[in-house]
């Protein structure tokens, strides 16, 4: 007997979105942040860092075409400070920024994910960042990672009619399927309590395309391409196994009984009744070191560093 392909259905309330538009727009955000603007288009979206002066990360955004404008996405716990960071610096530029209250996302996750695009009339993007729209306004984004998985984003109220075709969703309120499908597939993450702690090749940007090299200055700029030309990085991004529940973000990473911390915890997802999945910022030199999370043992799984990762 077949079976038919698994997918997971996530609501997304802990996402948010940034609308920009206006002439400016692209050239403003140019000069803010890591990846080149003037290459986002319709059909790519794109990853990208928001940094401090000092080449810190204040935020990880999706960029996201969506008409003449362009839409950052984020995690709604920074969208505040994200906003009001960016309008100091808008000065005389002709554009307007402003959180957009008026979209929401659902997620699909897993083999079935696919198929049921299909079903609901949906196009399907084949790789990852790449977005594919319908005639009234739903934008189908395939997301980072070797697993299929696909967000929709648009008007609420459209979103709301797609989430009555599909039945009941299981109430997820902490996103914790699509997290830990973040979590799993190395996606970047900047959060409060993590805000400028990491330069955007910490949490392995680089490696997937969310760093410019060539496009000119930014903030923070000087910081990141003096790492990148001087080979001195130190940490990376992993993905790690907790024999326990998960640790806070922003927990201290220590090898074995060690008083020196050599990591710090990005987020973290209970994936089991024994054990949590979780992202650290890691020395690289301490991938295949005995660790210790908030008390509890953790094991690297993957990462730039290990082999298969």
């Amino acid at each position: 007997m077949q079976h038919a392909p698994t997918v997971t259905i996530c609501e997304l309330p802990q996402l948010a979105w940034l609308r920009l538009d206006g002439p400016d727009a692209a050239g403003f955000l140019q000069g803010q942040l890591s990846n080149d603007v003037h290459k986002l288009s319709a059909g790519q979206a794109q990853l990208s860092s928001y940094n401090s002066a000092k080449g810190r990360m204040l935020a990880v955004l999706q960029l996201i075409r969506d008409g003449d404008d362009i839409l950052l996405e984020l995690p709604r716990s920074l969208l505040a400070p994200t906003l009001a960071r960016l309008k100091m610096f808008v000065l005389r530029s002709k554009l307007r920024l402003a959180a957009d209250e008026q979209l929401a996302a659902l997620g699909l996750i897993g083999a079935g994910a696919a198929p049921l695009l299909a079903r609901l009339g949906l196009p399907e993007p084949q790789t990852a960042l790449a977005c594919a729209r319908t005639a009234d306004g739903l934008i189908v984004l395939r997301r980072l990672g070797t697993q299929p998985r696909y967000s929709i984003l648009g008007p609420r109220e459209r979103i709301s009619a797609l989430r009555e075709q599909l039945g009941e969703v299981p109430a997820d309120p902490e996103m914790r399927a699509w997290r830990l499908a973040d979590i799993e597939a190395g996606v970047p993450l900047v959060l409060p309590e993590t805000r400028e702690h990491f330069v955007p090749q910490m949490a392995n940007l680089d490696l997937l395309g969310g760093i410019s090299l060539d496009k000119g200055c930014y903030t923070g700029q000087e910081i990141v391409a003096r790492l990148h030309y001087l080979g001195q990085l130190k940490r990376r991004l992993f993905v790690a196994r907790v024999e326990g529940p998960p640790p806070p973000p922003g927990s201290d990473v220590h090898v074995a009984d060690e008083p020196q911390a050599v990591g710090e915890v990005v987020d973290a997802v209970a994936c089991d009744a024994q054990g949590s999945l979780a992202s650290i910022v890691l020395q690289l030199s301490q991938h295949e070191s005995p660790l210790r999370i908030a008390g509890a043992a953790a094991t690297v799984l993957s990462g730039p560093a290990v082999s298969g990762g």
